[in-house]
């Protein structure tokens, strides 16, 4: 299957071209960063319905480094300058009732992180993620990032955990979809047959603990323990090391967490099995084994 973030049908002109993926093109990584940045605090078929409906131009001002660096460099806010003023100083927001973006700092200026707020039709600081982007990562791209990586640790599983903290510090990315990225680009048996930062980086033991898999861990573990989110995270990873995946398929590996994750956010997922056309979605099945289905909790 075509990954989600490959499908212009899905993401529209989102969609990040595989090829330039493979070949780890600093911009194709970046345009996957921002693209996957948007999937926080919605259903993930509202924010695909957002990517597919916005212009190519204005998803261009959000993905591409190229203009991005015009935007910035040419901008007239002088909190553009540094990533860590930026992040903390910036107060872009949605005026709701004008139905425009504004700011303290500069109200009355025009800026592309008032555009790209607007564009993305969502929470007001949304839109600052592309440029925080891109000023934390800066010229060298995320190759020079993934070269810091491998010269800083020889083992795989550590360099994706050193990667994920260095994204999580991004304005609004975070642990949960930074571990999310990573993964997508070392994790071939989620995307069979892709996983392009391989066999340097190895992300199969990063987990992405979102609402959907916080409930099936809060039933599993019925209810006891923080729920912070690294202690969930370890927990679930602990709890998937017990599972040998080859029982499955013979051409899985014998552990991977990430994968075990994935599985308890489809399964939990009610939005994403109604728009797969789950049976259960129609029809809840109510000898089902899991009272972590969404479908069981509701019939």
């Amino acid at each position: 299957m075509v990954p989600f973030f490959a499908d212009p049908a899905r993401v529209g002109p989102f969609a990040v071209d595989l090829d330039a993926l493979r070949a780890r093109d600093d911009r194709a990584l970046f345009q996957l960063l921002v693209l996957m940045g948007l999937y926080q605090a919605r259903r993930d078929v509202d924010i695909m319905g957002i990517q597919r409906g916005m212009p190519a131009r204005a998803a261009r001002a959000l993905t591409s480094t190229t203009r991005l660096r015009v935007l910035v460099t040419e901008g007239r806010c002088e909190r553009l300058r540094d990533a860590a003023d930026f992040d903390a100083s910036c107060d872009v927001r949605r005026d709701f009732d004008r139905g425009t973006a504004t700011c303290h700092h500069r109200p009355r200026t025009r800026c592309h992180v008032k555009d790209a707020t607007l564009a993305i039709r969502r929470m007001g600081d949304m839109g600052m993620l592309p440029t925080s982007a891109w000023l934390h990562i800066g010229p060298g791209g995320l190759r020079r990032w993934f070269d810091e990586a491998c010269a800083a640790t020889p083992s795989p599983t550590e360099r994706a955990r050193v990667l994920a903290t260095r994204l999580a510090a991004i304005h609004r990315i975070g642990p949960k979809l930074a571990a999310m990225y990573v993964s997508a680009l070392s994790v071939p048996e989620l995307t069979p047959g892709f996983a392009p930062w391989r066999p340097e980086i190895d992300g199969s033991r990063l987990v992405v603990v979102d609402a959907n898999v916080g409930r099936v861990i809060d039933h599993l573990r019925r209810g006891r323990g923080p729920r912070t989110y690294d202690r969930m995270a370890a927990w679930l990873v602990a709890v998937a090391d017990q599972i040998d995946l080859r029982r499955f398929r013979r051409d899985l590996p014998a552990r991977s967490p990430r994968l075990v994750q994935q599985a308890l956010y489809v399964f939990r997922s009610r939005s994403n099995r109604a728009d797969r056309a789950d049976p259960c979605a129609a029809r809840p099945c109510r000898a089902c084994p899991s009272r972590a289905c969404p479908f069981v909790a509701v019939a």
